[in-house]
C-alpha cells in the first residue's frame, strides 16, 4: 500500500484544523509541510533526451552484434548485455516506471 500523500492533501487537513490551533502553530506547521521535499521524483532527462539515449544505445548494439556476428569476442559479449539491460532502464524512464 502506498502511504504517500501529497503536500497539499496534509495543508488541506491544516486547514481544516486550523480553528482548533494558535496562528503560529498553524503557520509553523504550514512552513514545515511546505519544507518538506516532493513525494514525485524529479525527472533526470525529458522525453527527448532518453530518446536520443536509447538510440545511441541501439546503434551500438547494432554495431557490437554484427562483430559478434563475424567474429565472437567475450568482452563484447559482456558490452552486449550490458547495453541491452542499459537500453532497458532507459525505456523503463521513458515508461515512467522506478526501480524497486
Amino acid at each position: 500500500m502506498n502511504d504517500v500523500i501529497s503536500r497539499q492533501a496534509v495543508l488541506d487537513i491544516a486547514d481544516d484544523l486550523r480553528d482548533r490551533m494558535t496562528v503560529e502553530g498553524y503557520c509553523a506547521m504550514a512552513e514545515r509541510v511546505k519544507a518538506l521535499p516532493s513525494a514525485q521524483p524529479e525527472q533526470r532527462y525529458t522525453e527527448e533526451e532518453l530518446r536520443v539515449f536509447q538510440h545511441g544505445i541501439s546503434l551500438s548494439l547494432l554495431s557490437k552484434r554484427s562483430a559478434q556476428h563475424w567474429r565472437y569476442d567475450e568482452d563484447t559479449a559482456t558490452e552486449i548485455e550490458f547495453l541491452e539491460r542499459l537500453y532497458e532502464k532507459v525505456g523503463a524512464d521513458m515508461r515512467g516506471e522506478q526501480d524497486e
